[in-house]
């Protein structure tokens, strides 16, 4: 019995060590499964970004959305500058044609401007000069515009103040002496010429104005074309359209060319 007994309580005592062994390796081997699937579980800001970052990405696609006309390069240049949380310098240069800060077609393309892109991602100015293109390069004004870093200008290259004192193709050289300078200066600087307005019964300005297209064209420069917008230039009607000395444009005409440009580089559709 004194044997029996013995073996008994032995089978006993190794029977509860297994029991315990097999506990032990049980709940190790479910707590490294636990933490091996926490291990490789993503991250909540893995998943999905933030309603901050999805907002901002949709304000962002928005934005670029609207800049359908503009030149590659200079989209490419608004997406870095959005990126940077930097502000887009867009530069209108020219003769005194397009206005001034306070009056003319520019304040109203630029209010339109700002409006649609925000003062926090676009900055607009203006820089005119009431000379022929000739002077205007002679003067070193290229070097000072530079100095603005603007990431586009658009450009008015000057025909009309240059008509009857300046050939078409000097007219043309100092556009491109001009816009060559720029870009050896800032290589991230894109182009969009634009010429001045229409006035009534002109001679030779309107080929010259032509000539400045077809030079866009071959030049791959984008041409912003307003005349297509302006009443027939030998037609009575565009004097409605001007001042009386066609020396700049009237109210109406303005409203017009601001119109024009407004809708050109605020693209509204996928088909502008």
């Amino acid at each position: 019995m004194g044997v029996k007994l013995l073996m008994k309580n032995l089978f006993t005592i190794l029977l509860g060590i297994a029991c315990i062994t097999i506990l032990f390796y049980g709940h190790s081997y479910w707590n490294q499964r636990i933490t091996t699937a926490s291990n490789m579980a993503p991250s909540t800001s893995d998943k999905q970004p933030s309603k901050v970052d999805t907002q901002t990405n949709e304000n962002s696609n928005e934005l670029l959305k609207l800049t359908r006309n503009w030149p590659s390069r200079s989209i490419d240049r608004f997406q870095q500058t959005l990126d940077e949380k930097k502000v887009f310098k867009l530069l209108f240069v020219g003769s005194p044609a397009m206005g001034s800060e306070t009056s003319g077609a520019f304040p109203l393309v630029k209010e339109h401007l700002m409006k649609a892109f925000g003062q926090d991602h676009i900055q607009v100015t203006i820089q005119t000069f009431n000379s022929t293109s000739t002077q205007f390069i002679h003067n070193h004004t290229p070097a000072e515009i530079a100095s603005e870093k603007a990431d586009l200008i658009i450009f008015e290259p000057f025909i009309w103040l240059n008509n009857g004192e300046v050939l078409i193709e000097d007219s043309l050289k100092d556009a491109t002496t001009f816009m060559d300078d720029i870009q050896t200066r800032n290589p991230e600087t894109a182009f969009i010429l634009q010429p001045a307005f229409p006035i009534y019964k002109a001679k030779i300005y309107p080929a010259q104005v032509e000539e400045l297209k077809k030079f866009a064209k071959k030049n791959k420069i984008t041409y912003i074309d307003h005349w297509s917008t302006w009443p027939n230039p030998d037609s009575k009607e565009i004097k409605d359209y001007l001042l009386p000395d066609q020396s700049a444009p009237s109210d109406k005409g303005n409203q017009l060319w601001s119109e024009y440009l407004t809708q050109f580089l605020i693209s509204k559709s996928e088909s502008e």
